[in-house]
């Protein structure tokens, strides 16, 4: 009884996640928000609250097994999921460079050279041509994006990062054209960790977007609000929960989400309750939000799949 309720709490609690939506790709600053203060009580009751869900995700990851029906299905079909998954990152890579965008919508270019690197990585995933060399085109990229638009733009896409990783060491099992056999004793080596920093890096996305696009930004926050009202504390009558402290709890919400996949507690819950908020917002905010979306949706996949992984976790 304890674990279900344990349950219900991480999930109820996480509810205001349903604006993880990036902020950045509708809305800019306008005018000054006061920042918030360590002194303030809702942050000082966040942190206690933060502090006891996570005591409540370690619990969960101790006790909650995974059911046996679940463990034949995966042994069965866990090839051709995954290879479906990798493939759809290879079409986002590719919508991506047809729409001049490298990893997400703000980073807008006409740069032939990051453009036509990211097509040709998308190429090789979506048909399985050298996967584990299109991964390595990914970190390329990635540097070179820096470079481009700097750090602090590219940084919200870590997730990226996690996925050339695990397709460098863990590739494709199904549906490739042609592979290769370099470093296959490092790759052997690394196997463990290809699923973790996919999960780890998918972590950090979702916490420096709950920092930087609502806690440690509200005048952003509150100009996307201030368009798209997405308060709906205020709409079930609590009418002291502003816009101002809503998105404070949906940017401590998004952290959380990020902080449970860096430790790796309870992986394939979390993934599914993030899987019902993108597609929510998907719904709320239209076909730029699909587009951006569109590799979250694999690495969904993936983790639900796969776990957490063992390595990389507390």
């Amino acid at each position: 009884m304890f674990k279900k309720i344990s349950l219900f709490a991480f999930v109820i609690l996480s509810i205001p996640f349903i604006t993880e939506a990036h902020v950045r790709w509708f809305a800019h600053e306008t005018t000054f928000v006061r920042p918030y203060s360590w002194s303030d009580l809702p942050v000082i009751a966040s942190i206690a609250i933060v502090l006891i869900i996570v005591l409540i995700g370690v619990y969960l990851e101790k006790k909650l097994q995974t059911p046996k029906w679940f463990d034949v299905f995966t042994e069965k079909w866990a090839p051709n999921i995954l290879s479906f998954a990798s493939m759809g990152f290879g079409l986002s890579f590719l919508i991506f460079t047809y729409n001049e965008f490298v990893f997400a919508p703000p980073l807008h270019t006409h740069d032939v050279l990051l453009l036509g690197i990211q097509g040709i990585a998308g190429a090789m995933i979506l048909f399985g041509i050298y996967e584990r060399i299109a991964g390595l085109l990914i970190l390329i990229l990635f540097s070179l994006s820096v470079k481009e638009f700097g750090f602090m733009d590219v940084m919200d896409t870590f997730e990226m990062l996690g996925f050339a990783m695990y397709a460098m060491i863990i590739g494709r099992s199904k549906w490739k054209i042609v592979d290769t056999d370099a470093f296959l004793k490092l790759r052997h080596k690394l196997h463990p960790y290809g699923l973790p920093l996919l999960r780890v890096g998918t972590g950090l996305n979702l916490m420096i977007l709950g920092f930087s696009e609502k806690i440690l930004d509200p005048s952003l926050t509150a100009n996307f609000l201030s368009k798209y009202h997405w308060n709906f504390m205020e709409m079930l009558g609590f009418h002291s929960y502003s816009n101002y402290w809503f998105a404070y709890s949906a940017g401590v919400s998004e952290a959380l989400f990020g902080l449970f996949f860096l430790l790796g507690l309870v992986t394939r819950t979390t993934t599914l309750a993030l899987a019902v908020f993108l597609i929510t917002t998907l719904y709320l905010l239209g076909p730029i939000e699909l587009i951006g979306h569109l590799p979250h949706f694999s690495i969904a996949i993936v983790l639900i799949i796969l776990g957490s992984g063992s390595r990389l976790k507390i």
